[in-house]
């Protein structure tokens, strides 16, 4: 049985021990396993719609085998009805390089495999996923 026969929704990914990522929210946050209670440091950063979406894509289909620009173009603009450019994939690929190493992440946790594609350079990220029936009921007067 997969998960997905199991009504689970993936809420996120861990990347290694002390970055999460928060699909919904658009978050990356750097929670520090190690040190006091005293030095306790929280980072977060936030995505914008193409590069959270780009971001995730990668997280998902990256992990284990490349995906092509061509691949990425599609998914990413196309399907959201947005016009592809190598220039805006590069210019977006960028920021999001430097907003990863902003939180401590290596330089080259997407790494660029000249001439053929992207893939994540880390085997510790896991997807971390939520049961439908365990998800909080949302009413109208909760979104005040």
């Amino acid at each position: 049985m997969s998960i997905k026969d199991m009504d689970y929704q993936l809420h996120g990914f861990m990347i290694g021990k002390e970055i999460h990522f928060d699909i919904y929210s658009g978050r990356l946050y750097r929670l520090p396993s190690g040190g006091t209670e005293r030095n306790f440091i929280f980072a977060s950063i936030f995505f914008n719609d193409t590069m959270l979406q780009l971001f995730t894509y990668l997280l998902l289909h990256a992990r284990h085998k490349k995906v092509t620009k061509d691949e990425l173009l599609k998914k990413i603009w196309e399907e959201n009805n947005l016009i592809p450019s190598t220039q805006r994939l590069w210019q977006v690929l960028n920021n999001l390089n430097k907003k990863l190493h902003l939180l401590g992440l290596p330089d080259d946790f997407i790494l660029n495999m000249k001439g053929s594609g992207y893939m994540i350079n880390s085997f510790d990220v896991k997807p971390i996923y939520y049961k439908l029936s365990d998800a909080p009921v949302i009413s109208g007067m909760d979104k005040k």
